[in-house]
């Protein structure tokens, strides 16, 4: 009886473990949710199979062995979430050359606390060209181009309102360098977005789709996401940027051609930015910049530190024109 339990046991642990390895259901209840963060499966997975074992030799003694199904699944399951993190972890490295015109774009969701003298700061240290700013007002944007401008770095400011009046919206700050953008055309995502185009320079895009954070936002989300992801195959060369509230798990962003996720493509794709109080191996990535495939080489992308009091760490992301 024992014994058949713990194959049952296996057997449930064993098709939830599957669930959340593989991205097909990612965009269910409670797995959209858990598959976000693949670290902390491996972690619970290999407590868990540790847990057991113990309970196994302590309490079943003459039974012992009913649990070695169920704490094989657990370890393989560890194991699973493990190996998706490693390969997306390897990090190669690519150069630019000097010939190569280059684009460095930052994307920041500052929750609305981040002040325009931080942001200034943070734009002139990267040497950030295109600014995504979720979650930021346009007074606090078009303040930070305003002290980047007396610091020589002129920014062309852009903003889009959210339709949450406890949410600020999108912003968007673009250097010179990278094209003229006289006006920009809003998204119908909830907490923002915009697209803006210019004839000496990519189309840029800011989104902000709504989270998943329960279960009546699910079809919003699933929308919204799909939404801001295809804004990239549908303007060739294209930049988008912005917190899409969705993993490279999710389907929105599981199939993107043309298009590339930069930190996938290079390899850091396991570094989480949400929230900012994990460390990056623990986090969720869900914060993004995709390019055209056919347009752009990824070189460079880098999860910086917690900044100014936001749930989110910045992102920064160099690409060369092909």
């Amino acid at each position: 009886m024992i014994r058949r339990a713990g194959w049952v046991l296996a057997g449930v642990a064993a098709l939830v473990s599957a669930v959340l390895a593989v991205p097909w259901g990612a965009g269910l209840v409670g797995v959209a949710q858990l598959v976000s963060f693949r670290a902390l499966i491996a972690i619970g997975s290999a407590a868990a199979a540790v847990l057991v074992a113990l309970v196994g030799a302590l309490l079943l003694r003459r039974d012992r062995l009913a649990v070695v199904p169920l704490v094989g699944v657990l370890l393989v399951a560890a194991g699973v979430q493990t190996g998706v993190l490693l390969v997306r972890g390897h990090e190669p490295t690519v150069a630019a050359s000097s010939a190569e015109r280059t684009v460095t774009v930052l994307s920041f969701n500052t929750l609305g606390r981040v002040p325009a003298d931080a942001l200034a700061r943070l734009v002139q240290e990267q040497h950030a060209q295109v600014v995504v700013l979720p979650e930021t007002s346009e007074a606090t944007a078009t303040e930070t181009a305003r002290l980047l401008d007396a610091a020589g770095v002129p920014m062309q400011v852009h903003a889009a309102a959210s339709t949450d009046p406890w949410v600020d919206g999108v912003a968007l700050l673009v250097s010179p360098t990278v094209g003229t953008y006289a006006a920009a055309d809003p998204l119908p995502l909830r907490h923002g977005g915009l697209t803006t185009t210019s004839r000496t320079g990519p189309t840029l895009v800011a989104v902000h789709p709504v989270s998943p954070s329960e279960p009546s936002s699910m079809p919003l989300w699933r929308t919204e996401t799909r939404a801001a992801a295809a804004t990239c195959a549908d303007n060739p060369g294209a930049i988008v940027a912005g917190d899409f509230n969705a993993t490279i798990d999710h389907p929105a962003l599981a199939h993107l051609d043309p298009c590339v996720d930069v930190a996938r493509a290079l390899g850091r794709a396991a570094s989480g930015t949400w929230p900012a109080a994990a460390p990056t191996w623990l986090a969720t990535p869900i914060d993004h910049v995709l390019v055209d495939g056919r347009a752009w080489r990824p070189l460079r992308f880098d999860v910086l530190p917690a900044t100014g009091g936001s749930d989110h760490r910045p992102v920064v992301a160099t690409v060369a024109a092909r």
